[in-house]
């Protein structure tokens, strides 16, 4: 084997990157991890086509288009190239597709309601929602801002870490089987862990998958010590037939399903951000392009599961935090997923086996993911300066969306139209959140103000930068190198100033940029040409004009001109 062949087997330091190319060693067992993982969501369609009133026929092929509609949306979501008009659909990350528990509550009354033909009707009209959400996210920035995207990112980590244990001691969502599971979920757990932490570069990639696999082995023993059955429902062989139902709609139904679409868009621009973050190191601030191409490849999979006649799907915010643990974020294995769920569809009788493997060894390897998740979700709120408002929203809206959890007596009595729109945790949680956010941007002053003077020292105008930085959410990066500059100015200006000897100081924020206009009655700051040599700088005056000139690295851009009324005005501008 060469040299070549040697460096091109083995795998990156930092693992498999998002543009790398994984052997097959590496992909497909991790592919295998992702569809273990998310097989667990497979139980929503369950319930749901059980709610229907399906019969076996009907729920085996329900279960094989809902496997087929999370491939097809996987497959979107991984694309990641433009396909119409120059329009990007997905975002070009390992981030598969799930059945989400968002679109759950009014899909169970849709399923109650009108039977399948109304969950087909209803879903679709919930894609489209999304669809036509997702041209407006860059005009929805300040609505959400990064703070509450992390906020939801935490949400979810908090709240799959949760359920997960709920699952493992026997009280996960649906095919209970009590503490029958202890065993089996305490080996894949310790294989999980014990590999993640322990293991080598070649086998903390699959440390998932082979906790599922032991774990389910040991399942399997006990199952047959103990003559219980293996399966918990009964296979059919047959492929799956299509349509089950013809699409209707129920209107009373919309204000749940575009809440729920509201929710789920959200939730994939906050997966998607967190992808950005676990792919670049040099990470900054969201891509809103990449979050509108994410947005809608998660609208147009929803659309084509409604087209199936299956619930609606989501991106998965545990499939992340897989990612970001075993270190294999690879594009490709978002496409390797979307492929094996599709063979897994068109092949008899494997949604059943699927739905073999026990909650309890699934709520493993989901909260092993949910670390990872919470984590980041911490790093992305954290990234933005807080002030008492936006403290108060994250605070406050985290509080109120663990409540309908922790205190579910509290919503027992509302009304059924407003427990449609408030559906789960994380749906509350947004939705205070968006509230506060709302309420506490008036009265938030995009632009502000100061009246410097030599004798205030540096120290005025670094608060100055910190405060309004605070008040905007601005990125904690920006406002240092403002800060840093701003410095600059509090050395270089006291010897050039007029009789006055002050300084006015604007600040202003649109979400996009940062810019900072500086005015004094005086000389000039910045040196006409270039910077003064180092001889020239014995003298003091141009050694204020040398340190001023560092004003070029602390900002995007530098400008400086003469008013009409003989001013001086120099802007510094920072691209957010």
């Amino acid at each position: 084997m060469t040299e070549q062949t040697v460096r091109a087997a083995a795998p990156p330091a930092t693992g498999w990157g998002l543009h790398s190319a994984p052997p097959a060693s590496v992909l497909w067992p991790a592919a295998l991890q992702h569809i273990g993982l998310g097989s667990v969501t497979l139980v929503f369609p369950l319930v749901v086509a059980d709610t229907a009133g399906a019969d076996a026929a009907t729920l085996s092929s329900y279960l094989s288009l809902a496997m087929l509609a999370l491939g097809l949306a996987t497959l979107l979501q991984a694309w990641g190239r433009p396909i119409w008009g120059g329009t990007t659909i997905g975002s070009g990350f390992l981030l598969p597709a799930v059945f989400t528990a968002i679109y759950l509550p009014p899909t169970l009354i849709a399923a109650q309601l009108g039977g399948l033909s109304a969950v087909a009707g209803m879903t679709i009209v919930a894609g489209l929602t999304q669809l036509v959400l997702s041209f407006a996210v860059q005009r929805l920035r300040p609505w959400l801002p990064t703070e509450l995207v992390g906020l939801v990112v935490l949400m979810i980590g908090v709240s799959l870490g949760l359920l997960a244990l709920r699952m493992m001691l026997g009280f996960g969502p649906g095919l209970d089987r009590g503490t029958d599971d202890l065993l089996a979920t305490a080996v894949a757990l310790a294989v999980i862990i014990g590999v993640s932490v322990w293991g080598g570069p070649r086998l903390r990639p699959i440390a998932v998958l082979g906790g599922l696999v032991l774990g389910f082995a040991v399942h399997v023993m006990v199952t047959q010590l103990r003559g219980t059955p293996l399966l918990p429902v009964p296979i059919i062989w047959q492929f799956p037939s299509w349509p089950l139902a013809t699409p209707s709609l129920d209107w009373t139904l919309l204000p749940g399903f575009a809440m729920g679409a509201l929710a789920c868009l959200v939730r994939v621009c906050g997966d998607v951000v967190a992808c950005q973050r676990a792919t670049d190191p040099n990470w900054r601030r969201p891509d809103y392009a990449q979050m509108k191409a994410g947005a809608l490849a998660d609208g147009l999979g929803t659309c084509l599961a409604g087209l199936l006649g299956v619930p609606g799907t989501n991106s998965y915010t545990a499939s992340v935090g897989l990612s970001i643990a075993t270190g294999v974020t690879a594009r490709r294995v978002g496409l390797a997923v979307g492929v094996l769920w599709i063979v897994l569809a068109i092949v008899p009788g494997t949604a059943e086996v699927v739905l073999a493997v026990p909650r309890g060894v699934l709520g493993a390897a989901l909260f092993f993911a949910a670390a990872f998740i919470t984590v980041t979700g911490m790093g992305i709120v954290t990234q933005r300066l807080m002030d008492a408002r936006r403290t108060l929203v994250v605070g406050a809206a985290l509080v109120i969306g663990l409540s309908y959890d922790a205190a579910p007596q509290i919503f027992a009595g509302l009304p059924q139209a407003a427990r449609l729109l408030v559906s789960s945790s994380l749906v509350l949680g947004m939705v205070a959140a968006l509230l506060l956010v709302a309420a506490f941007r008036m009265g938030t002053a995009q632009q502000r103000r100061l009246l410097w003077r030599p004798q205030d020292g540096a120290a005025a105008l670094q608060d100055f930068a910190r405060q309004s930085g605070a008040a905007w959410g601005a990125r904690a990066e920006v406002v240092a190198r403002l800060e840093a500059a701003l410095e600059e100015v509090a050395h270089a200006l006291p010897g050039l100033l007029g009789p006055q000897g002050a300084v006015e100081v604007t600040a202003r924020f649109d979400e996009f940029n940062l810019d900072t206009t500086l005015r004094w009655a005086g000389e000039a700051l910045l040196p006409a040409g270039l910077p003064p040599t180092l001889e020239e700088a014995e003298d003091a005056a141009l050694a204020a004009r040398l340190a001023a000139v560092m004003l070029r690295r602390a900002a995007d851009r530098v400008a400086e001109g003469r008013l009409a009324d003989g001013r001086q005005e120099l802007r510094l501008h920072y691209d957010h």
